[in-house]
């Protein structure tokens, strides 16, 4: 079974997606989120902040699979909660500078979203403890539905 869920993962990644345009051009015009500018070293570190938050989420989706509460919540803190926060605070090429505020304001939401839901899943009730998390994805979605840097 895990075999077959890997494939599909795989095929999804490498299959493009439905709505694709033919050219960058086109793809570019037709995308109505704000363009964020900032220089490629700014945007690989975004993107690789990103994707780890991906891998978090998904971890604590197999945590809270399995009841496993109090890891969920300790992933969750660490890696995308007030405590993962301003790690790029130093560096010049820190993406947060070249953020609108807006587009900041959701990443600092999904801070605090990351912290709440932390602090649910330590109670034990994985009905609330998924609500809560979905309160972290929807900032991840507004931002993403929002804005793109490319």
């Amino acid at each position: 079974m895990k075999i077959k869920q890997i494939a599909i993962i795989i095929g999804l990644a490498i299959t493009p997606p439905l709505y694709a345009e033919t050219t960058t051009s086109q793809t570019q015009s037709n995308d109505l989120r704000q363009f964020v500018e900032m220089p490629p070293e700014a945007q690989q570190l975004m993107r690789k902040d990103m994707l780890g938050y991906l891998s978090t989420l998904t971890q604590i989706i197999g945590f809270l699979a399995t009841d496993q509460l109090n890891e969920a919540a300790q992933i969750a803190e660490t890696q995308m909660g007030n405590s993962a926060r301003g790690k790029f605070r130093g560096n010049p090429m820190g993406p947060g500078r070249f953020m609108p505020n807006a587009m900041h304001q959701f990443g600092w939401n999904m801070h605090q979203a990351a912290s709440d839901f932390a602090k649910i899943a330590r109670k034990g009730d994985t009905k609330k403890a998924l609500a809560a998390l979905q309160t972290v994805t929807i900032n991840c979605m507004a931002c993403h539905y929002g804005y793109r840097t490319r």
